[in-house]
C-alpha cells in the first residue's frame, strides 16, 4: 500500500544525488507551522539530510524544529524525529532566529 509514495521518495532523492546544486534548491521548502511573520519561515530547510548537505557542504547539518524555533544537532536525541520539523544547514538556521534545544528535551 504504501509502495508507491516510497518509490517517489527513492527517485526524488536519486534525481537530488545526481544534480547541481541549482536544481536542489527547487526542493527546499518551508515547514507548516512555521511562524510566517518571523525569519523563521525564510530559512531554506530540506526534507531530505542529503539535501542539506549538498546546499551547504562546509557546515554541519541540523534538524530544525519550527514549531518550537529550535534545532538538533546529528547526535541529539530529536534529530529527524520531530513531525514539525526539516534538515538545514547550522549557520542559516542560527542566523533565522533558531535556538538549540535544550538537553533534556
Amino acid at each position: 500500500m504504501n509502495r508507491p509514495i516510497l518509490a517517489i521518495a527513492v527517485a526524488l532523492s536519486a534525481t537530488v544525488v545526481f544534480s547541481s546544486a541549482v536544481v536542489i534548491s527547487e526542493f527546499a521548502f518551508v515547514v507548516p507551522g512555521a511562524r510566517a511573520d518571523t525569519a523563521l519561515a525564510k530559512v531554506p530547510l530540506f526534507k531530505f539530510e542529503r539535501q542539506a548537505q549538498l546546499h551547504c557542504p562546509e557546515d554541519s547539518i541540523v534538524w530544525a524544529t519550527t514549531s518550537f524555533g529550535t534545532y538538533d544537532l546529528s547526535a541529539d536525541r530529536w534529530y529527524g524525529r520531530t513531525s514539525s520539523g526539516a534538515y538545514g544547514c547550522l549557520h542559516e538556521v542560527e542566523t533565522a532566529g533558531y535556538r538549540a534545544q535544550r538537553v533534556g528535551r
